[in-house]
């Protein structure tokens, strides 16, 4: 494998366990090693530095990122996303898309940051803004529209023509029906059954799902 230094450094934003999941698909990818490679991380935790399999180069916060660095934003929660990317992306740095998990891979279009674990699957026609996270086993329809920093679950299915938001989590098992429009900032709940659209910045939950009002 050509590790030469010239190829593109990768950073992965976040040491914990979602960071090293994706340093885990990284090494599988066929292009580590050819196209660009693996350096380490960048994380404020000092408890994690000890323990992450790669070195960790500082807070992504307020790192100045290097000539020839791309860099991967590994965190969960679109909020925490967007706080953690927005420092690097001020600064124009690369945030590569991470598409090993892709299966029937059919082009969908996307920006930049999104990451996808294994076996996803997506219909034709799909189009996603920048920093979509889609967990293993997900099945996205043609034709569906996905905003900026989305956070998909595993074993979620999202049917042909859906429409999803900017900052929305979709939560494991949960299944939107064809056509619906899921609002920005919504959350559906694990297994529910989005039958209709969903205003923005309410929690669905259930079968079929409704708005879950917090006491």
């Amino acid at each position: 494998m050509d590790l030469s230094p010239d190829l593109p450094r990768v950073l992965i934003i976040s040491a914990g366990g979602f960071g090293r999941t994706m340093l885990g698909m990284t090494r599988d990818d066929p292009a580590n090693g050819k196209e660009w490679r693996v350096a380490g991380f960048l994380d404020s935790r000092p408890e994690l530095a000890g323990k992450a399999p790669l070195p960790v180069f500082g807070d992504p916060l307020t790192y100045r990122a290097q000539p020839n660095e791309w860099f991967i934003c590994a965190l969960g929660d679109p909020a925490q996303r967007r706080r953690y990317a927005a420092p690097l992306v001020e600064q124009g740095v690369v945030f590569m898309n991470l598409r090993t998990g892709l299966i029937d891979y059919t082009g969908p279009v996307m920006g930049q940051g999104c990451l996808f674990e294994q076996h996803v699957r997506t219909g034709v026609d799909v189009h996603m803004g920048d920093f979509v996270i889609i967990q293993s086993t997900t099945v996205i329809g043609y034709e569906v529209k996905i905003g900026s920093y989305v956070t998909i679950g595993s074993f979620v299915f999202v049917g042909g023509r859906a429409e999803i938001g900017n900052d929305v989590v979709i939560h494991p098992h949960a299944t939107i029906l064809p056509g619906v429009k899921i609002g920005d900032g919504a959350v559906i709940g694990a297994g529910s059954v989005v039958m209709k659209d969903v205003p923005p910045g309410v929690t669905m939950l259930g079968n079929p799902a409704k708005i879950f009002q917090f006491k």
